[in-house]
């Protein structure tokens, strides 16, 4: 059998001591018996081109990788795999694949440096033949700083009908009525008559829909449900995750965040125990996590006149958390739900909560409960049907007609399992709730851009509009050392 021709491209700079690590790491794997542990005989034969970013804009990892494509491509090679500088392979199939494949999965580390990885990640180590690479007309090279240069080739992909695995997500919906919030101004009052410093648990049943960014803003947050102040909120965001999160009164944020998901129907129950300084959070049936703490209770809520459905805040000027999507029922319980209960009250058929059914038995703790498609609610008021009373008002929204939906599906890389030792560096990125540098956010606002208006910038971004001067060209002298042809490509972008 003819050998594939494999390009192995890194976009670099600054990082000697990775790039030293990843050039032995590489070489003794794939002339040592590890890479044959797969079952797999090396069919390929391997040539590894660094591109180096020699100026002092932000740095553009999908132009440099763009560029070592072309580099390639113009040497012969077969297919491409584009290689993050701080993954040392341990036990990775490199071998050809006519479908593109994500390849960094599975990590290993020796300090607290961690990799999420997301069920649409296509970051990392990223396999693909020149046709479909050629097909998506590559990267785009607008995409400087750090992140969604990856989240834009999956686009890329979509878009010209390359061949991508699909993910579907189970979800639970009832048809009925919903509350619709148009993301601006409407919201429900609730009277906040709860106690926060006792067991309490909320559950909510919503769908929100397609993120919409604020220019404005560093990152966005959609509560669902609120209690002003320092937030006391169940929120979705533009990261696609869902996340709870509390203040201790010490000011400190206690949180529980899921992974990434798509906007889907879902159902959360949150319980928060300041007794026993833990909370827990349900998501669809499933426990997305538990956060414990050891001092301090939770802040005093009770000070707040009035919890919202919709906003966080709407009184405050900035940060107000406007949710955009449905609500079509939301209820309090002044008990901590335990996980069979949570998930009776996620999988649930029809059944109102203001009667026990399965393993829920709840009804008794009650605290206030809507159901949008009860009868007596109108335009302006949500009925309490826990019997305490605690009518909610209703303002600028619109009572829609909900349809049932099963499961929500989305495309997503095939996957080829991948476990590599991960290599420690400063986040440049995303940490701690937050960017750390705007362009990232230019970023991730342009990414949004393209999707919700369904551009194809691809047709005149990409591998054709390409610009860039090669300031030299040299082998690596570590490339002998360790049997791999390594090549320095050093640019100007």
């Amino acid at each position: 059998m003819t050998k594939k021709k494999l390009a192995v491209i890194v976009p670099y700079r600054d990082r000697v001591d990775q790039l030293r690590h990843l050039i032995r790491g590489l070489g003794e794997y794939f002339h040592g018996y590890a890479m044959h542990k797969r079952g797999g005989v090396k069919n390929f034969i391997p040539t590894l081109y660094v591109i180096e970013q020699k100026d002092t804009k932000d740095f553009n990892r999908g132009k440099l990788l763009n560029i070592g494509f072309l580099a390639a491509e113009a040497d012969g090679a077969d297919y491409v795999v584009f290689h993050d500088i701080d993954m040392l392979p341990l036990n990775v199939d490199y071998n050809y694949s006519d479908k593109p494949l994500q390849m960094a999965n599975q990590f290993e580390t020796n300090t607290k440096f961690s990799r999420t990885i997301n069920d649409d990640y296509f970051g990392g180590v990223t396999l693909f033949n020149i046709e479909n690479f050629r097909k998506i007309n590559g990267y785009s090279n607008k995409y400087r700083g750090w992140g969604f240069e990856d989240n834009d080739l999956l686009y890329r992909c979509k878009k010209n009908d390359v061949d991508l695995d699909t993910l579907t997500y189970k979800s639970y919906s009832e048809e009925g009525k919903a509350l619709s919030f148009n993301g601006k101004n409407s919201l429900v009052e609730i009277p906040n008559r709860f106690t926060y410093a006792r067991p309490i648990s909320f559950y909510v049943s919503f769908y929100p829909s397609n993120i919409k960014c604020n220019n404005d803003e560093i990152t966005d947050e959609f509560a669902v449900f609120g209690v002003p102040g320092e937030d006391l909120n169940l929120s979705y965001n533009s990261f696609r995750t869902y996340k709870f999160e509390a203040f201790l009164s010490s000011k400190e944020a206690v949180s529980i965040t899921s992974k990434t998901l798509p906007n889907m129907p879902c159902r959360a129950v949150v319980t928060l125990d300041s007794r026993n300084k833990q909370m827990h959070f349900y998501l669809n049936g499933y426990k997305v996590g538990r956060n414990l703490w050891k001092k301090f209770n939770i802040k005093n809520y009770t000070t707040e006149k009035l919890m919202y459905l919709g906003v966080g805040d709407p009184k405050r000027k900035l940060k107000q958390k406007w949710f955009t999507g449905n609500i079509d029922e939301f209820a309090v319980f002044d008990k901590v739900l335990n996980n069979f209960e949570a998930r009776e009250l996620c999988l649930k058929e029809g059944n109102y909560l203001n009667e026990n059914f399965g393993r829920y038995e709840g009804a008794k703790n009650l605290k206030t409960y809507y159901r949008v498609d009860h009868s007596e609610n109108t335009e302006d008021i949500l009925v309490d049907l826990s019997g305490n009373n605690n009518n909610a008002q209703i303002k600028n929204c619109k009572i829609v007609k909900k349809e049932y939906i099963s499961s929500t599906t989305i495309d997503v890389p095939h996957k080829r399992r991948g476990r590599y030792r991960l290599l420690p560096h400063e986040e440049k990125g995303y940490t701690l709730g937050y960017w750390k540098n705007w362009k990232s956010r230019i970023n991730q606002l342009r990414y949004y851009d393209i999707i919700n208006n369904n551009k194809e910038e691809y047709l005149e971004d990409g591998l054709t509009s390409c610009r860039y001067k090669v300031l030299s060209e040299k082998q690596h002298p570590l490339g002998d050392i360790y049997r791999i042809n390594t090549k320095v490509i050093s640019v100007r972008s």
